[in-house]
């Protein structure tokens, strides 16, 4: 490593420049991190309230990041932990290790594509979200309120970031300005591509020592094969205690009749009605037999429903085939409804092909559980999620980088080992580190 003070030296610096005093907790906690990133194990510390963990896997952090030149990532399961760390504590943290680091450390924020403004989206790219059809007028009367702010705070946002927007907006107005990243048709390809407001953070990000994200954006970047985050190799995850459900979260498909209508009115922009409509008669059959369904986990798929949703696997390839061999265009305006069309049948092509897969094995071998999901205020849906994740977190997850998992309560009747076992981590790869509990 470059000629930089021990991390004992850093954090007593730090700890003095914030007026606080040595805790051994603190001090234990932040020499095994420091011990895990020179070692390439992986470590578990618990933290309880008073040992200020935060500076305690900063430090070590900052210090690899910068004797490297490298950027370590660090994940949080809620926003309020998020912005402690990019509003409070890296930025104190960092004015007070410049004089010892030489200069003064970098960090950045990074969300998913969604959390930002879409410039192509907001100057009317596409048309209104399908699923404004399906709310009451007064409601949509509203989000046309809203959708009015937002265009006027366009134009004087930096970031684009939604969180930034003060009061907030419902989720269907930002929709009407937003897409997802597999909606999003490139930065090479859209008009506003040099105004990106994600492509601006990503940049941001890229040149930072330390990158400030959330679970979910772990989640996706690791088992969907995006290339969200910034290459790394020391990754912290607090809030680790939340990892497993947000993990199954992002794992977890969906299929009902709204988002098979929604794939249909999208393809039916591009292809010939004959397809989209028997893509539309598909979700209709569905939410018939939906109808006549009891809520609750499905350990057999009943043949009338198996049709059903062979149906929307079907009728959704006939429209991928024919989307796919059609001849791409060049305007920006048809790619960004080629791309919003494929993603929306994709991805319910993909949860009907896993629901009916799911089946096969006997029900001792399964590794997803499928289930109905209905209710007073929510439109049926089946859906599907792995039993476990552990095996995809140490496959995709752990098997590249050092992690670090830290959180007030994770020694469940005092020992690490049910959390790891979720986690997919054995004790031979996995370091514990007992002194830094407080």
């Amino acid at each position: 490593m470059a000629d930089l003070p021990d991390v004992d030296t850093l954090l007593a610096a730090a700890v003095r420049s914030l007026g606080g005093t040595r805790r051994e907790g603190q001090a234990a906690m932040a020499e095994a991190v420091s011990t895990a990133i020179d070692t390439g194990e992986h470590l578990v510390v618990q933290a309880g309230t008073g040992t200020g963990k935060s500076l305690a896997y900063l430090v070590p952090a900052l210090r690899h990041a910068m004797a490297e030149d490298t950027t370590v990532v660090v994940t949080t399961a809620t926003l309020a932990l998020q912005r402690q760390l990019i509003e409070r504590d890296l930025p104190r943290l960092s004015a007070a290790l410049a004089p010892l680091l030489h200069r003064e450390p970098s960090f950045a924020i990074l969300k998913g594509r969604r959390n930002y403004l879409c410039r192509h989206r907001l100057h009317g790219a596409e048309s209104p979200d399908d699923e404004t059809e399906l709310f009451d007028p007064r409601q949509l009367s509203s989000v046309g309120r809203q959708v009015k702010r937002l265009h006027e705070w366009a134009e004087e946002t930096v970031t684009g970031d939604r969180d930034e927007l003060a009061p907030g907006v419902s989720d269907l107005a930002w929709r009407q300005v937003s897409v997802s990243a597999n909606e999003c048709v490139g930065a090479a390809v859209c008009p506003f591509g040099q105004e990106c407001f994600s492509e601006q953070a990503r940049a941001d990000a890229g040149g930072a020592d330390v990158v400030v994200t959330n679970h979910a954006m772990l989640a996706i970047s690791a088992m969907q094969g995006y290339q969200l985050l910034p290459e790394h190799r020391v990754l912290v995850i607090d809030e680790a205690h939340e990892l497993v459900d947000r993990v199954t979260s992002v794992a977890t498909g969906e299929l009902g009749e709204r988002v098979v209508t929604t794939a249909a009115k999208r393809a039916a922009r591009l292809l010939e009605a004959d397809l989209t409509e028997r893509l539309s008669e598909s979700g209709d059959g569905l939410a018939l037999l939906f109808g006549e369904a009891e809520a609750g986990r499905l350990d057999h798929l009943p043949d009338s429903l198996a049709g059903a949703v062979a149906a929307v696997r079907d009728a959704a390839h006939a429209c991928l085939s024919a989307i796919r061999t059609g001849s791409p265009e060049q305007d920006p305006d048809y790619a960004t409804q080629r791309k919003q069309a494929l993603a929306a049948l994709e991805e319910i092509h993909d949860t009907a092909v896993r629901i009916l897969q799911s089946f096969e094995p006997p029900l001792r071998e399964r590794t997803d559980v499928v289930w109905l999901a209905k209710g007073p205020k929510q439109s049926p849906t089946l859906q599907v999620a792995p039993l476990a994740v552990g095996g995809l977190l140490r496959e995709k997850l752990f098997g590249d980088r050092t992690t670090v998992l830290t959180s007030a309560t994770l020694a469940l009747g005092g020992t690490f080992a049910p959390l790891a076992a979720q986690w997919g981590l054995g004790r031979e790869s996995t370091g514990a580190a007992p002194a830094a509990e407080a």
